[in-house]
């Protein structure tokens, strides 16, 4: 007879290969269903959108998942901010994990505050243990972003049911200090914390000098142009017109400067934000690319952007982008008082930080961005490369997201 295995939800309120998922938190499930000695017994539960159907690629990925022993259940999204579009998409959720209590799943693994808060009204009436992985404070994040105000319905339903998650989950798992002090000192949570900041594919982004070659002349650029690069979306939780104006006066100090964007926005979405800030079309490059080849435009850059905007909240953030740049070995700019980030900017040498996109701030930063563009480039790919490891790489990170496993199914 074999060894009895654990029985595990991971409810994801996500595609099952939202470049989120798939760059991030799958990394460690991929690991334990090609161990021959997988002790979980893995029911996934996605919210699938109809406008992203499966390839024929990641069709096959999922039946090889699947012949590893993995259930999944995907439900289908409801699109829309509408709070009755949220509640038919909990209420989905609901029918699927108490069917699943039933069959012997105690335990619910969770990515995200929004699918934490979702499962804690499915774990807390069907008595099973959660697991709040990359857990943060979502509501907060958007009162800060101007989003949300404090007096919304959205707000107070969701700030109540992060809080009243966090105070019921067995395990917590977020990337910086500043949330564990949170969570065991100012809420007194009985649950187990680790921190485990977002983890990056280091494997992925192992810098490639002819990738980076092929890439740059695709695009145009000479050896001399330097390069900046910001992979992401503007607006919600990210810098909008802020940005614009914060290249431009890059550009003023440093001509050398190009932007190098990619995006899911329309091409003529950025063109309007860069046009209001009265930058040139010639000064940036537009393009659009899916996860698997994303890496690409980060080897053929020179330097990264975190597009943060600063707020009280921003502390407990564990960007996934900083992981990304550092293995593939750029440094980066960031706002003081993001995540631990900005302080292994600082410390380890590998970013420049400024208080704020304001005109002042960011043309301080220039000198400092122009000294690691003028340095030993090897050098500096290789130092940020070593950083990027031991604080995102999969290696450092994969046995403590273990560890936080075997502690939600340890008895008790």
């Amino acid at each position: 007879m074999g060894v009895k295995k654990e029985k595990v939800i991971i409810f994801l309120y996500n595609r099952l290969f939202d470049p989120l998922i798939q760059s991030n938190f799958w990394l460690y499930i991929k690991d334990y269903l090609e161990n021959e000695n997988n002790p979980y017994d893995f029911h996934l539960i996605t919210y699938e959108n109809p406008d992203f159907p499966l390839t024929q690629e990641q069709q096959e990925l999922v039946n090889y998942w699947i012949s590893r022993g993995l259930e999944w259940t995907p439900l289908t999204w409801h699109p829309g901010k509408e709070l009755k579009n949220k509640f038919y998409d909990v209420l989905d959720g609901f029918k699927v994990v108490a069917k699943l209590r039933l069959k012997g799943y105690k335990h619910i693994v969770t990515l995200g505050s929004v699918a934490g808060t979702y499962a804690y009204l499915y774990a807390y009436p069907l008595r099973m243990k959660q697991f709040l992985y990359q857990y943060e404070p979502h509501s907060e994040y958007a009162i800060d972003n101007k989003m949300w105000s404090e007096d919304s319905l959205q707000y107070k339903i969701s700030h109540y049911l992060e809080r009243k998650a966090a105070l019921y989950a067995k395990v917590i798992a977020s990337g910086t200090v500043f949330m564990k002090e949170r969570v065991e000192k100012e809420w007194r949570s009985k649950a187990k914390f680790f921190r485990i900041p977002t983890v990056a594919n280091d494997k992925k982004f192992l810098f490639d000098p002819k990738i980076r070659e092929e890439t740059r002349k695709e695009l145009g650029f000479d050896e001399d142009t330097w390069v900046l690069y910001y992979p992401g979306k503007f607006g919600d939780l990210y810098y909008k017109e802020e940005f614009a104006y914060m290249y431009k006066w890059l550009k003023e100090e440093e001509p050398r400067f190009h932007m190098l964007i990619v995006t899911p926005h329309k091409d003529e979405e950025v063109i309007e934000l860069f046009d209001k800030a009265g930058v040139s079309r010639e000064d940036y490059t537009i393009r659009h690319s899916d996860y698997d080849n994303i890496h690409r435009y980060h080897f053929a850059a020179d330097f990264a952007i975190i597009s943060v905007p600063q707020g009280p909240s921003k502390k407990f953030i564990s960007n996934i982008k900083v992981g990304e740049y550092l293995c593939a070995g750029l440094p980066f700019l960031i706002n003081k008082g993001v995540s631990e980030d900005y302080l292994y900017a600082q410390n380890k040498n590998v970013g420049v930080v400024v208080d704020g996109f304001i005109k002042e701030e960011i043309k301080k930063a220039v000198p400092k961005i122009r000294e690691y563009l003028t340095g030993d480039r090897d050098k500096l790919r290789e130092h940020c490369r070593k950083v990027g490891l031991e604080y995102r790489g999969f290696e450092s990170l994969n046995p403590i997201f273990k560890e936080a496993m075997k502690t939600l199914v340890e008895k008790g």
